[in-house]
């Protein structure tokens, strides 16, 4: 099956050298670095080389995220990647690299204009936020101007949900803070990433009950995955969970997914069919 599988990586970030050195740069990931990583942090590799990593570790495409982050303490960004600095790192690879839009909704008419920019002329497929540096909940107002841009443009929206490894609040990340947007924006495609954890029933109630909410498991490796969240994929989840590295390691996330005790139908859905599907890729 590993040769079957071309997977479909719905989350990770910008891995050059440069890009990889602003990425950890600010106060938050550096002493996120040091507490969880022993500071060990990526160096970074050529747009060429992590392609070539993807052909040698079984996966079609990548999606890379322009994060913007917001430094709870600072009040600033932490992570801050335009779309263009995303754009210029991955346009040599159109079929294989995905740009991810970024949003701040501390600014939030220039990041419209921005994702605007980044879909029509660059081809991103989708919008990925990360708020819980700004303590803004799914639901807080000023996220609903990105849902309604998500809609007109038919991409999908992918968030943080789920706990905070920086140090900032988690409480926003609460998985039931999507229940209202699904609500408000029923045509929005609510990617929860991140699995949710340690709120996974909440997030596994979510996508059971709004056919526009999907999970993406990114930041947590399958092996180590909450139970509820496995049992849900691999029943009547099957066609509501996505996969996503979130930087830990192509190959090593593939592997252990497919180490899994799932159904063969689960992994394929999972780690290819529900991304063809939510991202429109075919």
């Amino acid at each position: 099956m590993s040769d079957e599988i071309m997977a479909i990586d719905v989350l990770n970030y910008p891995f050059t050298q440069d890009g990889m050195k602003k990425f950890w740069s600010s106060a938050e990931m550096k002493e996120m670095s040091n507490r969880v990583l022993g500071g060990h942090t990526p160096q970074g590799v050529t747009p060429q080389q992590f392609v070539a990593d993807m052909d040698d570790a079984g996966f079609e495409k990548v999606f890379i995220a322009a994060v913007k982050m917001g430094s709870y303490r600072g009040k600033w960004l932490a992570n801050d990647f335009t779309n263009q600095e995303v754009h210029e790192m991955i346009k040599d690879y159109p079929d294989r690299l995905v740009g991810m839009a970024g949003y701040d909704p501390m600014d939030i008419m220039t990041s419209l204009r921005d994702i605007e920019t980044a879909v029509k002329e660059y081809s991103f497929k989708g919008i990925y936020a990360h708020t819980l540096g700004w303590d803004i909940r799914p639901d807080d107002r000023r996220m609903y101007p990105c849902y309604v841009k998500c809609i007109e443009l038919g991409i999908p929206f992918s968030m943080q949900i789920g706990h905070s490894l920086e140090l900032m609040p988690s409480e926003p990340g609460r998985p039931i803070y999507v229940d209202k947007v699904a609500l408000d924006f029923p045509e929005l495609i609510f990617v929860a990433s991140h699995t949710g954890w340690p709120w996974c029933e909440e997030i596994v109630a979510m996508a059971s009950k709004h056919t526009n909410v999907y999970i993406d498991i990114s930041s947590h490796l399958p092996r180590y995955l909450d139970q509820s969240l496995v049992q849900f994929m691999n029943t009547r989840g099957q066609d509501k969970v996505l996969f996503g590295t979130n930087a830990f390691g192509l190959k090593r996330c593939k592997q252990q997914l497919l180490e899994m005790s799932i159904k063969d139908d689960t992994k394929r859905k999972v780690l290819r069919e529900n991304a063809v599907k939510v991202f429109k890729l075919d």
